[in-house]
């Protein structure tokens, strides 16, 4: 997981002598993911820290934070002592874009190109990518987060694949045939481009009614699209 920058909101000076009476642990359950939960959070910091009836002044606040960062699932996390006495803690999860297969492990990869572990209580319905290394899958984030925005090319593709010398290619939902982007390097520049081609070219298919005489499609040149039976 990438580092996670420290937030916290002093409530006031005069708030630095008031006990912590409380502990108040949210998590934003965005789009039903359960990577992280409150309760198991709030049973985790009770069991490491003592601190109710404290000082907020005296209270661990950095290795709290520390503690609450590490775990599988956390993006950030923001601390914030009130004048009533209460320590909320608001928790943002990490929200994968692909499950990453590579030779010696299995991983997800977010949204800002950071990884989680995969996890016991819940599985994101995200595409599966093969890739060599973390750096490579890390590449295709451009038709990740297309694919993220556009419902149309997240349902219409299944598996993409990034080759040792940087290739990426994917395989649709429809028909047994591979589509070959081109290099990484070149999608953050052109990817738009390359999939109005594809869409086009399916649209013809659709209108001759045959969409499965194709086993190869490449991408990878200027401004054209061949396809190979």
């Amino acid at each position: 997981m990438l580092p996670v920058a420290l937030a916290f909101t002093a409530a006031d000076r005069s708030a630095d002598a008031v006990p912590c009476l409380a502990l108040d642990i949210e998590v934003d359950q965005m789009e039903g993911m359960f990577f992280v939960d409150a309760p198991t959070l709030h049973a985790l910091v009770t069991e490491r820290f003592n601190l109710i009836e404290r000082p907020m002044s005296s209270l661990p606040l950095g290795a709290l934070h520390r503690t609450i960062s590490e775990q599988n699932g956390v993006a950030s996390c923001r601390i914030e002592p009130t004048l009533g006495g209460a320590l909320k803690v608001q928790v943002t999860q990490q929200r994968p874009l692909a499950r990453v297969w590579m030779p010696d492990t299995v991983l997800y990869l977010d949204e800002m190109g950071g990884t989680l572990a995969l996890s016991g209580r819940y599985t994101a319905d995200v595409p599966v990518l093969h890739a060599p290394t973390m750096a490579a899958a890390q590449s295709t984030l451009p038709l990740l987060r297309m694919m993220d925005t556009s419902p149309f090319w997240d349902q219409l593709i299944d598996q993409i694949e990034v080759q040792e010398n940087g290739a990426v290619s994917f395989r649709p939902r429809i028909g047994d045939v591979v589509v070959e982007l081109g290099p990484a390097a070149q999608l953050e520049q052109d990817l738009n481009g390359r999939l109005d081609r594809l869409l086009n070219f399916y649209k013809a298919l659709i209108q001759r009614g045959d969409l499965r005489q194709y086993r190869k499609i490449s991408l990878q040149y200027d401004g054209q699209l061949v396809a190979s039976k």
